[in-house]
């Protein structure tokens, strides 16, 4: 058996449909493969660094990722174009998730930040601070009506999105007093 790529493989996701399959690595790119001929369908290599995150749209027509050269790239995988670059963060992006209804794509950074991005607007839309050191994971719940962060400071969030009135609301802190001994890892949605 033959290696997926050159080197270590940071994110794997499925397509909403389960036809298709993203990975990361630090290779710098991102391949999709066909589930049922287990074949490389596609490679996008567009990040300058290793790929930390990757995450289909909602709809499966997207596939997004994040990288430590900072930034943040969506390509159509219908016509396998980059359709959406952003210059994300300060620092590496360790993790990306989309909003449910495909308009808001989450990250997070080694720059301590979480950052909800408004997709059909090309921009930022918030940035928020809440851990000490960098942000290691995020995402949002099935339904979008919150989600989790998780950091080097051992502590998991769970944030209010309020993404219909664009307002954010940190609701509720855990391990504050009884963190985690090591840095979060992935952190699943929670329903």
């Amino acid at each position: 058996m033959s290696p997926a790529h050159n080197n270590v493989i940071r994110s794997c996701k499925f397509s909403p449909d389960m036809r298709l399959i993203a990975s990361a690595s630090d290779d710098r790119s991102v391949k999709l493969w066909d589930y049922t001929s287990r074949q490389m369908i596609n490679q996008f290599v567009d990040h300058d660094k290793q790929v930390n995150s990757v995450k289909f749209h909602p709809d499966g027509t997207c596939v997004a990722s994040g990288s430590s050269d900072t930034t943040m790239k969506i390509w159509d995988i219908r016509s396998n174009r980059l359709i959406q670059h952003y210059d994300a963060h300060s620092a590496e992006v360790n993790e990306i998730d989309f909003h449910p209804n495909g308009r808001y794509l989450l990250s997070s950074s080694n720059d301590s930040t979480i950052k909800i991005w408004d997709l059909r607007q090309g921009h930022i839309l918030y940035t928020l601070y809440g851990h000490e050191g960098p942000s290691t994971s995020a995402a949002f719940s099935p339904c979008g009506d919150y989600f989790t962060t998780g950091g080097a400071d051992s502590i998991v969030m769970v944030w209010k999105s309020n993404l219909e009135e664009n307002d954010q609301e940190f609701i509720e802190e855990f391990g504050a007093k009884q963190g985690h001994n090591e840095q979060v890892g992935g952190v699943p949605s929670v329903n």
